[in-house]
């Protein structure tokens, strides 16, 4: 890795989860503190609160407690390789951390966009079968809550019961603050759950994601409350149909602009362009989003290996929103399809 960063070292500082993911992603330690790369050898710097942690996950890793400020134990420590250039994640990095470290190291300090992100882009097979494995917790979780779902129910009651169902089935946590938007709130592509009862006629909307041995999963669904409209069924065929498109242009060598232009023109021509914001889809990993990117202005080509989101989405102010989400490996002649939870007709509940 540093051989292509034309730097002498490499620094993440993770505290209050600040850079967390490349942290794990190349040591294997989640707690907080700071890595210091180098052609001389690697080093931990972390503090009294972690350094047990950090003997037990990474036994292997060069360790040194810090006693003092951690910006000042990182400018020692860089001081001390005696390197004249650090390279660092201008994404991930906070100023104040740079402008300190300008002031106390005595080395270049380098801005990089991001390169763990990209080496972390195409998933290895330990991290698919983390990735597999919140997938089947999460669809199992909504599968459970489905029948006990009534009408008079709030949002924030629904999105409570399903995290503690996927807490108790083995999730270390949600991947993100799930997503139950009922009635006119679903045509919020990220409404927090709110108060609002569910309602007959409702269209009822989950966004949800359990995270297992740090890798995430992404999945939405969408329901109807008792009977529903015909103009519900039609946006969520149409919505369905955007879907199918997507995930059928999946494939090495798409580029994210192309898969996302499949699934918006479907979209476009039943009438709702105006309707349809945000991008089709994202990568999905430690993060539950990272590179690459599905979307109208995305610069990324689709390499087997990488697994990402195909999203797309029908938002009706007042009235409603539908999205549909499937999670997707990407393969050589076109992509596997992690998420099972049945979405071919809108089912009801309640």
């Amino acid at each position: 890795m540093l051989s292509d960063l034309d730097a002498g070292a490499f620094l993440i500082v993770n505290l209050e989860g600040s850079d967390l993911v490349s942290q794990r992603y190349l040591t294997g330690f989640t707690g907080e503190g700071a890595l210091l790369l180098s052609e001389r050898g690697s080093l931990l710097l972390t503090d009294s609160r972690y350094t047990e942690q950090a003997r037990r996950e990474v036994p292997g890793l060069a360790l040194k407690e810090v006693k003092g400020k951690y910006v000042a134990a990182v400018a020692t420590a860089i001081n001390e390789l005696r390197v004249s250039r650090v390279a660092f994640a201008a994404k991930r990095m906070s100023h104040y951390w740079v402008q300190r470290l300008d002031e106390q190291a005595g080395a270049e300090m380098i801005a990089l966009d991001d390169p763990v992100g990209g080496l972390r882009r195409v998933k290895h097979p330990e991290e698919m079968e983390r990735i597999r494995r919140a997938t089947k917790l999460a669809e199992a979780a909504l599968t459970e809550l489905l029948p006990k779902i009534e009408a008079g129910q709030s949002e924030q009651e629904l999105a409570l019961e399903l995290e503690l169902i996927m807490r108790r089935n083995g999730a270390e946590k949600a991947a993100f603050d799930l997503i139950v938007a009922s009635g006119e709130n679903s045509a919020h592509p990220h409404h927090r759950p709110q108060k609002r009862r569910l309602q007959k006629g409702d269209l009822l909307l989950f966004d949800i994601g359990a995270q297992v041995d740090g890798y995430c999963c992404d999945l939405t669904r969408v329901f109807a409350v008792g009977e529903v409209p015909v103009r519900t069924l039609e946006i969520y065929d149409l919505v369905l149909r955007a879907n199918r498109a997507g995930v059928a242009a999946v494939k090495a060598g798409a580029s994210g602009k192309a898969v996302d232009a499949v699934a918006r023109q479907v979209i476009d021509e039943g009438g709702h362009k105006e309707h349809f914001g945000h991008g089709v889809g994202h990568g999905v990993g430690l993060e539950v989003h990272e590179a690459p990117s599905l979307s109208s202005v995305s610069e990324d080509t689709l390499e087997t290996g990488m697994v990402v989101t195909v999203e797309p989405g029908v938002y009706l102010p007042g009235f409603g929103g539908t999205r549909i989400e499937d999670l997707v490996v990407v393969t050589k002649d076109g992509c596997e399809v992690l998420t099972s939870f049945p979405r071919d007709r809108l089912t009801e509940v309640g």
